[in-house]
């Protein structure tokens, strides 16, 4: 089992210490990348009316939308259910990625995806985490929206905004702890062959803002890394746009930006950098289930029992 400390730096970085045979990683990470670069691709594809309607509005109209509203009501309604269809797509995808992590994590193997009973698990535990956010979010926004609307009309604007904003980063806080709480309820199905979502509460218990404080720090490295590497994208897509925008003029550049981006001088090295963004998110993805997998471990080897007799 990994000797990496239950302390901050121990449970931020187990991802990078698992047993097993080794690759993982990098197997992980490339297939990872190529999954998403597809789905990103099909999502491209269903929301490309709108996208051309944005690069009209600012290329023609210098931001005005006015002209435009019904022609992107009419093209969002379409896009809208292209979006729907690919969200089972994308659960599925999601469960199949999870469970080769919580494998490693949790069984030492190597690097596979399949579609079994661990998979369809961590669907259902997928779905029960979608609820949770949903429910989260609107919780959230209403303990800070109702707090900060009661002390604007007594106290002014200002007040009501600084209080509501006070309520929303506390609760933004407790959210993060009950979901560190919650964290191994994609680590026990594989290790106890059994959906034990709010099992994880007991199991983690005097854990909490330690998992928290691991999630913090792999939230801060990756927000780090995530707009250094943006910023390389953005860069480089303008770059790439330069010419066309710099030779058109009035209703053509619109034209010449869509023939631009349509061109393979332009795409080839987007989704080249794209797809290294996408491995860059499934190493943070698979850094995340880390922390509560470790405690999984600890706390059941420590026991000396399985985990079934823990919460039976």
């Amino acid at each position: 089992m990994s000797a990496d400390p239950l302390d901050l730096k121990g449970a931020a970085t187990h991802f990078l210490h698992t047993e097993g045979p080794r690759g993982f990683l990098l197997r992980y990470a490339l297939v990872y990348g190529v999954f998403g670069l597809f789905l990103q691709a099909v999502s491209l594809w269903t929301q490309a009316p709108i996208y051309e309607i944005y690069v009209r509005v600012f290329a023609e109209n210098d931001g005005d939308f006015t002209p435009y509203m019904d022609e992107l009501s009419a093209v969002s309604a379409q896009a809208n259910l292209g979006s729907l269809i690919m969200l089972p797509i994308s659960l599925a995808l999601w469960a199949v990625f999870e469970a080769a992590s919580q494998r490693r994590y949790i069984r030492a193997e190597g690097f596979r995806l399949a579609l079994g009973a661990d998979e369809g698990r961590l669907a259902i535990v997928g779905l029960i985490w979608f609820a949770l956010f949903i429910i989260g979010n609107l919780g959230l926004l209403l303990a800070a929206i109702i707090p900060g609307l009661i002390v604007g009309l007594v106290a002014g604007a200002v007040a009501g905004f600084v209080i509501g904003g006070i309520v929303f980063l506390a609760g933004f806080v407790v959210a993060l702890w009950l979901f560190a709480r919650l964290s191994a309820a994609s680590a026990l199905p594989v290790r106890d062959n059994q959906i034990r979502f709010f099992e994880s509460w007991q199991l983690t218990k005097g854990h909490g803002w330690r998992i928290a404080g691991s999630y913090f720090l792999l939230f801060a490295a990756f927000l780090l890394l995530s707009l250094i590497v943006y910023a390389i994208v953005i860069f480089v897509a303008f770059a790439l746009l330069a010419p066309a925008i710099d030779s058109s003029a009035g209703g053509e550049t619109a034209n010449a930006v869509l023939s631009v981006m349509g061109g393979p001088g332009f795409w080839a090295p987007i989704s080249i950098l794209m797809f290294l963004v996408l491995m860059m998110q499934s190493v943070f993805s698979h850094a995340l289930g880390g922390p509560a997998a470790l405690i999984v471990r600890r706390r059941t080897v420590e026991g000396g029992m399985t985990l079934t007799d823990t919460f039976g």
